[in-house]
């Protein structure tokens, strides 16, 4: 069955569960056996939900490089590195993983011919290994193979997913423009006089690139011997998930001090609630409506799943959950606008910015090139073992000149 027709099901399945929850939510009086039903329905429907997150993935991955050609590179990438073609994806693969296992010895003529290709139009690795490259083994990682690692990054939080992604091939610093033109317009004038200037203001954001390491993994030589599995999938998958709890972290709140400045950082409050620990539906109108229109027809929700938990649990005077009215038909909407789930968002609590609404894409994630992969293999040799390291350049930031394309709702 092709993920397209299984995600279709599991959403047709979802469907008829949450037409039951709205017909529940109209049932007097709602009864603690009816509020039990609503509850276990929920959590059915939640279910449902990350199996088609885990279906779509495959689709959405290839969907997004269709889309944005720089995407493509990074999320699935076919190669637009000098002398590689589309063809060439498989034995990248196969490569890349048999290099893993057994270095760039260990290939055959066809395999050392593909990685050595990689290492000449790579010259950032080509420095690193000096005039000895099998012995450090230091290789970019084929694009085609990189999709465990980038499938990770994507999967540990929801910024990534749903910012702007600016690609570039050195690490300089990067300055975006930005300007801030929501209360500026035009203006209507007599005949016969003189127009009025209004200059852009612009200003900038300048996005760094910082280092960051998956620390290294070590794997005895014979688990790999013994592996029955993909075992480069599965190293690639390790060190994306490393990499992307760090990264996604600091895209959510990093201070920008050595680190990127995290969209929680960046965004000015919209609205503060009068309770440390819950929010109101007219407090969630209220910040919704804080974000100007132009960003606001294109805003996500951003909050953590404690928050979006504890808001479908909202009660009205009747005792009935008003998560029918505020899904507008679907589990992961909010005021009918979507909402993204982030771990790293803060909890609800005393002065933190615990759900922030606007347009995501204002944020943006600078990548230098792609992940990168290191096979360390005379580091580790007296313990039977190899050693992996990824590392990858990044920042990120909000890019709006101030005009509040993501605003924070801040508790008491």
């Amino acid at each position: 069955m092709s993920s397209f027709t299984r995600a279709q099901q599991l959403r047709e399945q979802r469907g008829r569960l949450l037409d039951e929850a709205q017909a529940l939510l109209k049932r007097e009086p709602f009864t603690k056996q009816i509020e039990a039903r609503f509850d276990g329905i929920m959590v059915e429907v939640d279910r449902l939900a990350a199996q088609i997150r885990e279906a779509e993935l495959g689709d959405a991955l290839t969907d997004a490089g269709r889309r944005d050609p720089k995407m493509d590179r990074i999320l699935r990438g076919l190669s637009s590195r000098p002398g590689l073609s589309e063809d060439e994806g498989e034995p990248e693969v196969r490569a890349f993983s048999n290099f893993l296992k057994f270095g760039i010895n260990g290939l055959d003529p066809d395999e050392r011919a593909i990685m050595t290709k990689r290492l000449r139009h790579d010259p950032d690795i080509r420095m690193a290994q000096g005039t000895s490259p099998g012995s450090a083994g230091g290789y970019a990682v084929p694009d085609a193979g990189m999709a465990p690692l980038v499938e990770a990054l994507k999967q540990i939080g929801g910024v990534l997913p749903n910012c702007t992604i600016v690609q570039s091939q050195t690490g300089a610093d990067l300055p975006i423009p930005t300007d801030n033109e929501t209360a500026v317009e035009g203006e209507i004038i007599s005949e016969n006089t003189t127009h009025n200037e209004g200059d852009v203001v612009l200003s900038q954001v300048v996005l760094q690139s910082f280092l960051y390491s998956s620390k290294i993994v070590r794997v005895s030589i014979q688990l790999m011997d013994d592996a029955g599995f993909d075992f480069a999938a599965y190293v690639m998958k390790k060190l994306g998930e490393r990499l992307g709890r760090i990264t996604a972290k600091h895209w959510v709140t990093g201070d920008g001090s050595s680190k990127p400045r995290g969209i929680v950082t960046a965004a000015t409050v919209g609205k503060t609630a009068a309770s440390a620990t819950a929010v109101t539906y007219d407090e969630l109108v209220d910040h919704m409506h804080s974000v100007d229109p132009l960003y606001r027809q294109n805003g996500k929700w951003l909050m953590n799943d404690t928050t979006f938990g504890a808001l479908r649990k909202l009660k009205d005077s009747q005792n009935r959950p008003l998560y029918g009215d505020l899904a507008a038909g679907t589990p992961d909407s909010l005021l009918g606008k979507p909402v993204v789930i982030d771990p790293n968002m803060p909890s609800m609590a005393t002065g933190n910015k615990a759900i922030l609404f606007g347009d995501l894409s204002a944020y943006y994630v600078r990548l230098v090139k792609e992940p990168r992969v290191l096979r360390l293999e005379e580091r580790y040799a007296d313990y039977l073992q190899l050693g992996f390291l990824a590392f990858i350049r990044a920042d990120g930031d909000l890019v709006d000149g101030g005009g509040g394309a993501v605003k924070a709702l801040q508790m008491a």
